[in-house]
């Protein structure tokens, strides 16, 4: 297979129903999940897979925005609450659309950052279980 490669251009990514692309610079959908780990006993037959359960995140960074339903100021007023998410990457391009689903932890952003910069946040938000990824 010949090599491949896309730059990374646009997405849409909605959480709780709310579209927040235009703040996000950077996101991963990230496996976190341990490697399963093998528990040998003094049995003939004496070992077990202990696997774990799955951790994944989706970690974000973006420009802050505080106007009311922005992305800082949704995440700070629904902290700590569970809602839906829905990430579309390469929806452009035919035969490579794909498409991650499931819910998120929400977590409020700090805020401040230096002087006549502009304001930035980096942030994981916790997946619940495992996300759905689907080819479309």
């Amino acid at each position: 297979m010949a090599a491949k490669a896309r730059k990374l251009k646009t997405i849409t990514l909605t959480i709780g129903g709310t579209s927040f692309e235009a703040q996000i610079t950077t996101w991963n959908i990230t496996n976190n999940t341990k490697d399963a780990s093998v528990i040998y006993t003094f049995s003939p037959d004496g070992a077990v897979t202990d696997s774990p359960d799955p951790d994944w995140s989706l970690d974000l960074e973006f420009l802050q925005d505080w106007s009311v339903g922005g992305i800082s100021d949704y995440l700070t007023v629904h902290d700590g609450e569970t809602a839906a998410f829905q990430l579309d990457h390469l929806y452009d391009i035919v035969g490579e659309h794909v498409r991650w689903t499931g819910s998120v932890t929400l977590k409020a952003p700090g805020a401040g950052g230096d002087a006549r910069a502009n304001e930035t946040a980096k942030l994981t938000l916790v997946v619940v279980g495992e996300p759905v990824y689907t080819h479309l």
